[in-house]
């Protein structure tokens, strides 16, 4: 994570927060110059094993063959189309790093997006030139959207 830097008002003072290191079970964090270790105790999110999963009770009569049941398969569009770099997650473009015709290389940072609080550096998944941009910095997208394109 990097650091995050929060200017806070509490009572009428002002503080100057920065979150150094955030873990599920600890922080650092540095107020008004001074660095403090913080134990996490609960983070107000269920733990995945306390989620017990609901089952729907169903009778199956017969096996009938027909396209309404067959299971439709989730093919994500970076599959579909290699050339693409997707959204892991649904987001805001914060930052982008490229223009169309940029050449870009395999692991070099595309743009920045928000996703749940946390800033995530998009990379070229192969070496190539940037034929498409589909977003523009401050846009929101949805998980799986195609962001740029290369040839």
């Amino acid at each position: 994570m990097r650091e995050k830097e929060f200017k806070l008002e509490i009572n009428g003072k002002d503080y100057s927060v920065t979150i150094n290191k955030f873990t599920a079970q600890d922080a650092e964090v540095t107020v008004n110059g001074n660095t403090y270790n913080i134990d996490i105790k609960d983070l107000g999110i269920e733990q995945v094993s306390d989620i017990k999963p609901q089952y729907a009770q169903s009778v199956i009569s017969s096996p009938v063959s027909t396209s309404e049941n067959k299971p439709k398969l989730h093919r994500p569009k970076s599959l579909t189309n290699p050339s693409a770099i997707t959204a892991p997650l649904p987001g805001l473009i914060q930052k982008i790093f490229v223009k169309v015709g940029d050449e870009v290389k395999s692991g070099q940072n595309i743009l920045i997006m928000e996703a749940m609080k946390m800033e995530n550096e998009i990379q070229s998944k192969s070496d190539g030139i940037i034929k498409e941009i589909k977003y523009k910095e401050g846009e929101s997208v949805e998980e799986g959207e195609v962001l740029v394109t290369l040839e």
